[in-house]
């Protein structure tokens, strides 16, 4: 999609969270396994979720992840950025080299409309509005 690996694994682990009981504390290896992340790259990715106060981190017998507040109230777009730096790709969409307003690609103005689409729907959800509607399409039965 529009994200690196880097960016899709922090949403997927901050989700992973965000649908967990309030105050549980959860393994970086449990997060790992359910959501089909490497240990060691999802461990890197939830220091740096700590560091921007997305999620607690204890340590010790008994310790793990939970998320935090701050988290549960931002945006998609603002986790992924803080994870990963600037989140819409900017290149042409087609590959080329030299592609701008001036010297637009054939596919210049759909990749623009539809980035400022994709921008505005990851920064107008809240990690707990994602959680909240995932929460409910994984009760409902699969046909």
């Amino acid at each position: 999609m529009i994200y690196t690996k880097t960016g899709e694994y922090a949403i997927r682990a901050i989700l992973f969270l965000a649908r967990q009981t309030k105050d549980s504390l959860i393994m970086s290896s449990e997060i790992a396994k359910n959501e089909d992340i490497p240990a060691h790259y999802l461990a890197k990715i939830l220091q740096r979720m700590a560091k921007y106060g997305f999620v607690d981190s204890f340590k010790g017998r008994g310790g793990g992840f939970k998320i935090t507040e701050l988290a549960k109230k931002s945006s998609i777009l603002e986790i992924v950025e803080r994870v990963e730096g600037p989140v819409i790709n900017l290149k042409c969409v087609t590959g080329l080299k030299e592609c701008s307003d001036e010297y637009p690609c054939p596919l210049h103005d759909e990749w623009a409309d539809l980035r400022n689409k994709i921008y505005s729907l990851i920064s107008s959800k809240s990690v707990q509005e994602v959680a909240e509607k995932y929460a409910e399409t994984l009760k409902k039965p699969r046909q």
